[in-house]
């Protein structure tokens, strides 16, 4: 694998397995075994020198308790209080989604 051709986005996947590994205290080793893999297989992911499939992100994400929609969420760090409001929103009546956008763009000003 070619390290400088790599995308920003798989770069990020590959943060991303960093930061919900260290969230949950697992370690490199104890993360490629527990997934069934040798203990040194998520260390050669974050270095870029094993491709990572979908399926072993798939099963990573299982391991770690955590949606596809949480892992790709674009800041980790305020997912449960965003998806707080989104759930919140998502059971408004059309006509209150108007009015909380409408106080979300007075208060953005």
């Amino acid at each position: 694998m070619n390290k400088e051709n790599l995308t920003k986005e798989y770069k990020d996947i590959i943060y991303k397995i960093g930061y919900y590994r260290n969230k949950n205290n697992l370690s490199a080793r104890d993360t490629s075994l527990q997934l069934g893999f040798s203990d040194s297989f998520i260390n050669r992911i974050e270095r870029y020198t094993v491709e990572l499939k979908v399926s072993t992100l798939l099963k990573f994400m299982e391991l770690v308790g955590i949606t596809p929609f949480e892992f790709f969420y674009p800041n980790p760090e305020n997912f449960a209080k965003d998806k707080e409001v989104f759930d919140l929103v998502m059971s408004l009546t059309p006509e209150n989604k108007e009015t909380i956008i409408d106080l979300a763009k007075k208060l953005k000003k």
